[in-house]
């Protein structure tokens, strides 16, 4: 016959290993076990995950966008300077952003510097497709860039 102390060992097992898997159980644990500091220490490195977690989600969003934009302006369905534009309001809130293309790209105002971005951007995707392609686009980027006001000749490979 099992004792009261025998049955109380079987079945806390199985409650400590669930609770050592949850986070309620973590948390727990945590808190009978550790100094209000480590606590502390667990919440901000939560709240920094968090933080790093919504700066990440809209780096991707940031990223489809502009993946999206070039498709269209690859196939033809959109133009140079209006792809331009729509790379300027996503970037120009970042100044960070605008610092390096400024830095980066030719050109006398934000605007040309932009449509530069846009052709990195173009050219970088290109390499997927076959050189008639490429030598196409470029050709048509090339032509648009020279009707975009005080723009400069961009090299064509």
């Amino acid at each position: 016959m099992m004792t009261f102390r025998t049955a109380a060992i079987f079945l806390m097992i199985p409650v400590a290993a669930f609770a050592a898997n949850s986070e309620w159980g973590a948390s727990l644990v945590v808190d009978m076990f550790h100094p209000q500091s480590v606590r502390e220490e667990l919440k901000n490195e939560e709240e920094l995950s968090e933080n790093l977690e919504v700066v990440n989600r809209e780096i991707q969003r940031r990223i489809a966008i502009k993946e999206a934009l070039v498709a269209e302006l690859i196939a033809g369905r959109t133009t140079l300077a209006a792809v331009s534009d729509e790379f300027l309001a996503l970037n120009r809130p970042r100044q960070e952003y605008m610092t390096i293309i400024r830095a980066t790209y030719p050109g006398n105002t934000d605007e040309e510097k932009s449509a530069h971005n846009v052709i990195g951007y173009v050219t970088g995707e290109l390499v997927r497709y076959p050189q008639a392609t490429r030598d196409e686009v470029l050709a048509r980027l090339q032509s648009e860039l020279q009707t975009l006001p005080r723009t400069q000749k961009i090299a064509t490979h």
